[in-house]
C-alpha cells in the first residue's frame, strides 16, 4: 500500500507566513492594533479553527490563543504545558504553555506585556470557547470587535498549502471508497464495514474522519453506522469525510447490494444530472442561490419539487475549511462564489420510489465552473451478492 505523498513543509511555512501578513494588512486597513484568535483541541468540520489555520499547530489541549499584533512578533498561548516544544516547532513563533486553569491569566498577561491593554483589539473564534473562559476574559475583550469575517474571508480562498492538503485528503477518500467496494459484503454489520474503512484511511494518513454509513431497503436518510446486518437488495449510503492537516473533504456515494434496478439507476442518473447542472452554474461571481436553483431544476422537472425543500432538504453543499465555513450552498445563505473556493456539492435526495440516495463531490471554483477534485465522479455502484 503506497501512502499519498507528504505535503512539503517549506510550502506550509511560506503559506502560513503569507496568511498572517495578509491578515495584518487587513487589520491595519480597519484600524486594529492586534487580532486575537482562539482555538481548541475540539476539532470539527462544522466549525473553523482560526489558531490552527494561522499557525499550523493542531492543538491537543482545551485552550489556545494567538496574539497577532499589527507590528511586532506574534505569541501563541496554549495548553497543556508539556506540548510547548511541538507548538514552537510547528508554529515557528514564541509559545507560552500553561496548565488549563492558568490559561486566562496567561492570556491576559500576554496582552498586557505587549502593550495591548486598552488598544483597538479584534477577536476571532471566541464564540467557540467555553462560557467559563469567555466570562473570565470579558473585561479584557469587552471593547474588542469581531474578526471572524476578517479571517474567514481570507481563508475561504484556498492557498497552495490548503489545496495540497485538500488534494491529499481527496486521494485518501477515493482510495478508502475503493477499499469499501472490495471489502463490504452481505452478512457484515454496518459498523464492521465502517471500522475497516476508518482503519484503512488512517493508515493512509487521514488524521480524522467524519463518517456516516448506513443501509436499508428504503433509506429515509443517512446516519452513523449501527449493528444492522447488510442484506441483498440494500442500498448502502456512505458519506466519507477524511481530513489532512485539519482540511476536511467529503465524497458522497451510493452502493446497491446486488444488481441495481432500472428505477434505481434512473433516479440516480437524475441526481447525477442535477450535480452536473450545479457544476456548470458554479462560476466566480455567481450567488449560491443560483447554484441551488440549477441543482434543483432537473429534480423539480421530474416531479419531486416538494422534496427539494425543508423538511426534506436543507443544503446542496457546504465548506469544511479549517479557516472558513463559507460558502454554504443554500438558498438563504447569501454567499457569492469566488475563484478557488473549495466545498462539497451534493444533491443528496430522498426519492419516494427508491429512498434516499447520495451523489456528491468535493469541487473547486474555476472560471469555467466548478471542477470536481476527485479522479472520477461517483456512480451507482454495486456489490455482487
Amino acid at each position: 500500500m503506497d501512502a499519498p505523498t507528504q505535503p512539503d513543509p517549506a510550502l506550509r511555512a511560506n503559506c502560513l507566513k503569507r496568511r498572517r501578513e495578509a491578515l495584518r494588512e487587513r487589520m491595519r486597513e480597519q484600524g486594529f492594533d492586534a487580532i486575537v484568535a482562539f482555538g481548541s483541541g475540539a476539532h470539527s468540520f462544522l466549525a473553523s479553527n482560526f489558531v490552527w489555520w494561522l499557525t499550523g499547530f493542531k492543538q491537543m489541549g482545551p485552550f489556545a490563543a494567538l496574539v497577532l499584533p499589527a507590528e511586532g512578533e506574534p505569541l501563541l498561548v496554549i495548553t497543556p504545558q508539556w506540548d510547548r516544544a511541538r507548538a514552537a516547532e510547528r508554529s515557528s513563533m514564541a509559545v507560552e504553555a500553561v496548565a488549563p486553569d492558568a490559561f486566562a491569566a496567561a492570556f491576559q498577561s500576554a496582552v498586557r506585556s505587549r502593550g495591548l491593554e486598552g488598544a483597538r483589539l479584534a477577536v476571532a473564534g471566541v464564540g467557540n470557547q467555553p462560557r467559563a473562559l469567555t466570562q473570565s476574559l470579558a473585561r479584557t475583550l469587552a471593547a474588542a470587535a469581531s474578526a471572524d469575517a476578517l479571517v474567514s474571508d481570507l481563508a475561504r480562498i484556498r492557498d497552495e498549502w490548503s489545496l495540497t492538503c485538500v488534494r491529499r485528503a481527496v486521494d485518501i477518500a477515493e482510495r478508502g471508497y475503493e477499499r469499501l467496494l472490495g471489502m463490504a459484503q452481505a452478512g457484515m454489520r454496518e459498523y464492521e464495514a465502517a471500522a475497516e474503512l476508518e482503519i484503512y484511511m488512517r493508515e493512509l494518513g487521514a488524521e480524522d474522519n467524519f463518517q456516516l454509513m448506513s443501509a436499508s431497503q428504503h433509506n429515509r436518510s443517512v446516519h452513523q453506522p449501527t449493528n444492522r446486518i447488510l442484506l441483498r437488495g440494500d442500498v448502502l449510503l456512505a458519506e466519507i469525510t477524511p481530513a489532512v492537516e485539519g482540511e476536511f473533504i467529503q465524497i458522497c456515494r451510493t452502493i446497491v447490494f446486488g444488481a441495481p434496478s432500472a428505477v434505481q439507476q434512473e433516479k440516480f442518473d437524475m441526481l447525477d444530472g442535477a450535480l452536473r447542472a450545479g457544476l456548470a452554474a458554479a462560476r466566480p461571481g455567481v450567488p449560491v442561490a443560483d447554484v441551488v436553483a440549477a441543482i434543483n431544476a432537473p429534480i423539480e422537472a421530474a416531479g419531486y419539487g416538494e422534496f427539494t425543500r425543508a423538511p426534506y432538504m436543507r443544503t446542496r453543499g457546504h465548506s469544511m475549511a479549517l479557516g472558513s465555513m463559507d460558502p454554504e450552498i443554500a438558498t438563504d445563505a447569501g454567499h457569492v462564489l469566488c475563484k478557488d473556493m473549495v466545498f462539497v456539492m451534493h444533491p443528496n435526495q430522498y426519492i419516494p420510489e427508491t429512498g434516499y440516495m447520495m451523489c456528491g463531490e468535493p469541487v473547486i471554483i474555476a472560471d469555467q465552473g466548478a471542477r470536481p477534485l476527485t479522479s472520477r465522479m461517483g456512480t451507482l455502484d454495486s456489490i455482487a451478492c
